[in-house]
């Protein structure tokens, strides 16, 4: 079977457009008659939803991460779900995982963030312990609507990633 490479740059503008969509509400559903009803969903449910879509997104701006850096000819995959503490302590995103200083990591893609926390790759979701690199995007890199885009993240990784 043919591997398919994806293009990243469709991959992050599929990932960019869902960002700008984060905390857009749920759409309208059809009642017993018929008609089109907008629910107004209680705080829980509008939460989870948006958690939900924050891992999506991290997970098209993971792959596009990774399909750049491997361009670079860097060993580097898409992980899993991550929580960067140094970020949030209850938020989920996905996570690129290969070689920094001879050591198995993962950096967690929060979209939007300045920040970027290489840690030892465990199996764990919740890293912890201090990062082994932290890198500052330039507040210039950051897009009008928030989105900090791959070819940034890629910039500021690439030299660290072996």
């Amino acid at each position: 079977m043919a591997k398919v490479q994806s293009d990243p740059q469709r991959v992050e503008q599929d990932a960019r457009t869902r960002f700008a969509n984060l905390d857009e509400p749920p759409p309208a559903v059809r009642d017993a008659d018929n008609r089109l009803v907008q629910l107004t969903p209680n705080a829980r449910f509008l939460e989870i939803r948006r958690r939900a879509r924050l891992i999506a997104v991290s997970d098209g701006l993971a792959e596009a991460v990774a399909l750049l850096l491997g361009g670079d000819g860097a060993r580097v995959s898409v992980d899993h779900v991550r929580v960067d503490p140094a970020e949030s302590r209850d938020e989920q995103v996905m996570a690129v995982r290969g070689t920094i200083r001879g050591v198995d990591a993962v950096v967690p893609l929060r979209p939007g963030a300045l920040h970027l926390h290489a840690y030892p790759a465990t199996d764990d979701i919740e890293l912890t312990g201090e990062p082994l690199l932290s890198v500052e995007l330039s507040p210039d890199v950051r897009q009008s609507d928030g989105w900090v885009p791959a070819a940034a993240i890629v910039a500021a990784l690439r030299e660290h990633f072996g």
